[in-house]
């Protein structure tokens, strides 16, 4: 079943060829895990959805009382035990075709249940393969970076090349030259003892998972902050993670240069080290608490 503009409909449910979020990427998207048929951090995926709509300046976009009904319509039907729950808006269709907003008024908006994203084991026990990218991450500057944004052209060209280059995902580094996101993920590094993260004003999504982990690195006394991480102190790190929503956190054992790019550092990594333990303990006692499951979801 599909939640589509406000009613339950079949697996045949349609979107106009005119729609915004088909002519141009004008939307959003959201996508969480269902575990034990409880829809995991709803709350704070639907408070980011509610943002980006006011950043993309959607009007007579749904509210958080319309997803939630949709949410609960949707998990009422299909009964899921574990499942990916997508969220989706564009801001609907244009009576002509143009870049303006204003002949658009009537926002398309979608849920669905689809097949739970299960991880290999060896993405937690041995850790992930990143290679780093040739393409920049925008600024919050070029592009609005912190919102769920459906202009992913460039996080599917760079993952397509980390995994041409035998990655499993890319990193990515900021006009700055610091580094910023994967394609799909957020980033962690231990540097001098320390957890970090890039701040949301070098360009990183403001990922759910991440403000989750920075929450338990807290209460789990774990010395952490946001800061900019120069390429240049790659090597420095003593650990590098990864998170989302789907993926929880996973350790990240090395970082293929990019091409072209002899000069680029190549670290290997601890993998889990101790702070990725410790976070993803943590992790996993939130989901059972949450939804009584047991984390992380594996194949």
């Amino acid at each position: 079943m599909i939640w589509i503009d406000g009613q339950l409909r079949g697996c045949d449910a349609t979107v106009s060829v005119f729609d915004r979020g088909f002519l141009y990427g004008d939307g959003l998207f959201e996508t969480l895990p269902v575990y034990a048929g409880r829809p995991f951090l709803l709350d704070d995926h639907l408070a980011r959805l509610m943002h980006g709509t006011q950043v993309l300046r959607m009007a007579n976009a749904p509210g958080i009382d319309d997803w939630r009904a949709a949410v609960s319509a949707l998990l009422d039907a299909e009964r899921p035990d574990c499942a990916t729950l997508r969220l989706w808006i564009s801001r609907g269709v244009n009576t002509g075709i143009g870049l303006g907003c204003g002949a658009a008024t009537r926002p398309t908006w979608i849920a669905a249940c689809l097949p739970a994203r299960r991880y290999d084991a060896r993405i937690y026990g041995e850790g992930m393969v990143l290679a780093l990218s040739t393409r920049e991450h925008a600024l919050p500057s070029q592009s609005p970076t912190g919102t769920k944004h459906a202009n992913y052209l460039a996080s599917i060209l760079a993952f397509d090349d980390a995994q041409n280059a035998g990655a499993d995902e890319a990193l990515l580094c900021n006009p700055r030259g610091h580094l910023c996101e994967g394609a799909f993920s957020n980033l962690f590094a231990v540097l001098d003892g320390v957890l970090v993260t890039p701040p949301l004003d070098e360009g990183p999504l403001a990922g759910t998972a991440r403000a989750r982990l920075l929450d338990l690195a807290a209460s789990a006394g774990i010395p952490h902050g946001e800061t900019a991480i120069p390429l240049a102190r790659l090597a420095d790190a003593s650990e590098l993670m990864v998170s989302n929503a789907l993926l929880g956190l996973a350790p990240v054992r090395s970082v293929l240069p990019r091409a072209g790019h002899a000069d680029d550092p190549a670290p290997a990594f601890a993998s889990p080290g101790p702070v990725a333990r410790r976070l993803s303990a943590g992790y996993a006692a939130l989901v059972a608490s949450e939804t009584g499951a047991r984390w992380p979801l594996i194949a």
